[in-house]
């Protein structure tokens, strides 16, 4: 009996802890960072407080992978630091020790097409190597102690020869990634192509298509359950969607080569942009009618794009709030809309 009123009593006691953390983790989602400010999606105004967040909405939503961008030289993770240097090799460094391990470097003095990224996934750090011609991404995946757990080659070029001429055409670019998935897609027209990389284990799933933005897991956020497909000539792009595949057309699709996507129930929310221009489109799709919802009004941030200029988007949701965050050339900006109706319901300029 003694032993029985003991473990009950362990596993409310466990129950209360798990209850507290969870109520802890949900306390922090409604705190918004942004350009050094703090904003309360409840309220909609900026929060006073000069403390700085354990964790917030960017850390501790469900949309919390899509602000971990790829790193281009340092990304801390689990009390270690990995620095990739000029040669693309990786030094591993201890933040508490200070103690500094080199890592392999099975690509040394192959030549780069640009530079490597590093990445944050599930029970490691991916590194992303790119190299010329066949060689293509090489790409690691580590633990925290620098041990390797799979390393996998994708093609990204294609070799060409015309008459006596010879060369090899890049074709494979970076698209986006999720928390257990990294997405590549063809930017050539004539060579249709998706490859998505699976984090877990290293495996590669092919498709015949390009895909300029995909549909994540609508509860999670983490894997890969569709396609949007880009026709530039009719203005259109094609959703594939679990079982639905649809084509749905739009004046702005014309000049985009960016979609972020949101699922809401039975509504697909698109961000499509230009990543040289400030313009950005807001939309939804009933996904039971195929039609479009609403179009919002999304404020420009900018008027003019240089050569320099850059923009990228980032979109998630706050209970019937649409979150657009921009990040380009200019500085940042912040827009928040309603769900239901497209109605912008605040801004950061």
């Amino acid at each position: 009996m003694l032993k029985n009123t003991n473990l009950l009593l362990l596993l409310v006691f466990w129950g209360t802890l798990l209850f507290a953390q969870n109520a802890t983790e949900e306390s922090y989602q409604h705190w918004y960072p942004f350009d050094g400010k703090i904003l309360d999606l409840k309220t909609l105004q900026y929060t006073s407080t000069n403390h700085e967040l354990p964790a917030s909405f960017k850390t501790n939503s469900p949309y919390a992978v899509r602000y971990k961008g790829l790193a281009v030289d340092k990304l801390a993770y689990q009390g270690m630091l990995f620095e990739i240097i000029e040669d693309n090799s990786i030094l591993l460094k201890n933040l508490e020790t200070k103690a500094v391990t080199p890592l392999p470097n099975k690509e040394k003095g192959l030549p780069m097409q640009g530079r490597s990224l590093l990445l944050e996934a599930i029970d490691g750090v991916i590194c992303i190597k790119p190299l010329k011609a066949d060689n293509g991404y090489i790409v690691y995946k580590y633990d925290k102690t620098g041990k390797e757990l799979f390393g996998v080659q994708i093609t990204h070029s294609e070799f060409v020869q015309h008459n006596e001429l010879t060369y090899h055409l890049p074709y494979l670019g970076y698209v986006t990634h999720t928390a257990s998935n990294v997405v590549f897609a063809s930017y050539v027209n004539r060579i249709p192509k998706t490859v998505v990389l699976n984090t877990i284990d290293g495996s590669l799933s092919q498709f015949d298509f390009s895909a300029v933005g995909i549909i994540r897991d609508a509860e999670m956020d983490m894997d890969v359950h569709g396609f949007v497909q880009l026709d530039k000539t009719n203005g259109s792009i094609q959703v594939t969607y679990i079982s639905d595949n649809f084509e749905f057309k739009n004046p702005s699709f014309k000049n985009i080569t960016h979609i972020e996507t949101l699922i809401i129930e039975n509504t697909l929310v698109l961000a499509v942009y230009n990543g040289r221009s400030p313009e950005v489109h807001l939309m939804a799709i009933d996904l039971s009618t195929q039609s479009l919802k609403w179009e919002a009004d999304v404020a420009p941030f900018g008027t003019n794009a240089t050569s320099a200029y850059f923009n990228a988007v980032w979109l998630s949701a706050y209970e019937g709030k649409i979150i657009l965050e921009g990040y380009e050339s200019k500085g940042k900006h912040l827009q928040i809309f309603d769900g239901s109706n497209g109605k912008r319901l605040w801004k950061s300029f």
